[in-house]
């Protein structure tokens, strides 16, 4: 059988299918690899916050608890409790955070999908509405719609999309990927800048290694972040160490500065 003349192929879910214009396949949202490719990319929120924070959290235990004292077991040790807490805990609110984001777009679509089956001729209007918005004539408006209030699912998906701003997909489970990914990255950015007090090497010597580290790890995240986002890398890699050492430089002068005011000794803090 000659496939129809106003048909295209796209590539799908890996495949080449035959798309037509007359019906010939059953409607489904599409998929793409592009889109799942960007929603791996967008992980890059994860390993920057995680990152960041990891550093910033060294830091604050390399000048404070080094300040305190001259232990280099100490220092390690209460680095290594931060980091497993830390990570555990960067983890476990990334999990509660999406599941939470979850649960309010699955009510955004349960709320549409009710309106959908109680109101109809109110949503076939409203979708009409949005439609014309984009430029589509009235007669154009009125076959686009005719033909999604056909099927429910792709109907829900662009009203969804057209009302709320949002992917139905988005309220799918996002698996045990984001936590760990959140987690990890807090534990890498927290272990790097302690590994000069690894070395049988001058305390203020680790001290500054340990600044060192930090900076030479935001700014690897930054130029990463920076490629993967289409960016000048070393722009981009100095935004995120410029905004790194803000937040420590903030987080130690209220340390030194605020204490005192309550009549307390300052307290060598860094993030």
């Amino acid at each position: 059988m000659s496939e129809p003349r106003n048909s295209s192929a796209i590539d799908v879910d890996s495949r080449l299918l035959k798309v037509a214009s007359r019906g010939k396949h059953a409607p489904r949202i599409p998929d793409t690899i592009e889109r799942r490719r960007l929603e791996r990319q967008r992980s890059i929120r994860q390993i920057v916050f995680g990152v960041q924070d990891g550093v910033l959290t060294s830091l604050g235990i390399a000048t404070g608890i080094g300040s305190a004292t001259s232990d280099r077991t100490t220092i390690l040790v209460t680095g290594a409790l931060s980091l497993l807490v830390g990570a555990i805990s960067m983890g476990v609110g990334e999990h509660l955070g999406n599941k939470a984001e979850r649960e309010v777009i699955e009510n955004a679509i349960d709320f549409e999908r009710l309106e959908m089956l109680e109101k109809p001729e109110d949503e076939f209007a409203e979708q009409l509405t949005y439609y014309r918005l984009k430029g589509f004539t009235d007669a154009e408006a009125q076959t686009i719609v005719e033909r999604l209030a056909k099927n429910p699912d792709i109907w829900l998906h662009e009203m969804v999309r057209d009302e709320f701003g949002i992917d139905v997909r988005a309220a799918e489970p996002a698996g045990p990927a984001a936590a760990f990914g959140m987690g990890g990255s807090f534990a890498l950015g927290h272990a790097l800048p302690l590994l000069p007090y690894l070395f049988p090497i001058a305390l203020v010597t680790a001290m500054w290694g340990c600044l060192a580290f930090a900076v030479a790890t935001l700014f690897s995240i930054g130029v990463f972040a920076g490629r993967l986002g289409g960016r000048n890398p070393i722009v981009k890699g100095l935004e995120i160490t410029s905004y790194g050492a803000a937040v420590f430089v903030i987080s130690y002068l209220a340390g030194h500065f605020i204490p005192p005011l309550f009549g307390l000794h300052p307290v060598a803090v860094g993030g």
